[in-house]
């Protein structure tokens, strides 16, 4: 047997990088200075956050000069003014209790509507529903088929939005959250399973990582592409190899194969092992 020479160029052309070069002496402007600090310190205590403002850059807000005063222990002597009572009719909380109970939970803005309906400020209704204990009423989701559990075998569970899609299909409506929460609680794991990637391949033969990328790249192993986000400046999507694949490599490549490096019990495992899309290759 003859050693072959083995590239580890990966062929592609140079991209920029992600992530904003450092420049040194640069601040962001994200990052208060002490000029900015001082502001706050004078101005602060005697006009608040409106005066700071008028003197600080464009970009800083008014929540962003109360986390400063904040810090800095201030306090303002400007702002409050006298409380105003809100009177309601005898039967108001009568009227609360019967408008509360026919809220929809899932539709945006429901209070804010029955506050300017009632005349009364949206946070003094939600302290006074507070007070009067009202609950608004939410639909639970339908308790969970045999059909549905059964789907869930089948599916990718490592891309939710995914396994949302083909539970719509199939005639069932549950979120991706609903999803990966019922997976949970019946003991599925939500692992990539659809096939080994290039580096568990190399650890079950005991070839390194970039050698059993390169059996890819040339097609000696035959491998596809994951449908992933990753950019090609992180190095592209990963690899999958089925088990069959994996298994047609090492009958093939025999005489390739360090016995002495191998994961024997992960070896075995993949060579005796049969699934219903895999009767290619008896076990033994």
């Amino acid at each position: 047997m003859s050693l072959q020479p083995v590239s580890f160029s990966k062929g592609r052309a140079h991209l920029p990088r992600l992530s904003t070069p450092y420049i040194p002496g640069r601040r962001d402007p994200r990052f208060w200075t002490n000029d900015e600090i001082d502001i706050v310190r004078r101005y602060y205590p005697t006009g608040g956050a409106a005066a700071c403002l008028a003197h600080l850059p464009a970009h800083r807000t008014k929540s962003g000069v109360y986390v400063q005063a904040g810090k800095l222990g201030l306090t303002a002597k400007v702002g409050g003014g006298p409380k105003v009572r809100i009177e309601t009719p005898p039967d108001f909380d009568e009227t609360l209790k019967d408008a509360w109970s026919e809220l929809d939970g899932k539709q945006r803005g429901a209070v804010n509507r029955l506050a300017e309906r009632l005349g009364v400020p949206r946070w003094w209704l939600s302290q006074r529903a507070r007070k009067l204990g009202l609950t608004m009423p939410h639909k639970k989701q339908p308790p969970w088929t045999a059909a549905e559990d059964a789907l869930m075998a089948k599916v990718p569970l490592h891309n939710p939005d995914r396994c949302a899609e083909i539970f719509r299909e199939h005639g069932f409506r549950r979120s991706p959250t609903a999803i990966m929460v019922r997976a949970k609680r019946i003991g599925l794991s939500r692992r990539f399973n659809e096939g080994f990637s290039a580096r568990q391949a190399a650890r079950i033969l005991g070839f390194d990582d970039k050698t059993m990328t390169a059996y890819c790249i040339s097609g000696e192993l035959k491998a596809s592409k994951r449908n992933g986000n990753r950019l090609p400046q992180q190095g592209g999507s990963r690899w999958i190899i089925t088990p069959a694949d994996l298994r047609r490599f090492v009958i093939d490549q025999l005489e390739r194969i360090d016995f002495r490096k191998v994961d024997k019990f992960e070896l075995v495992h993949l060579l005796t092992m049969v699934t219903d899309r895999e009767t290619d290759i008896p076990s033994r």
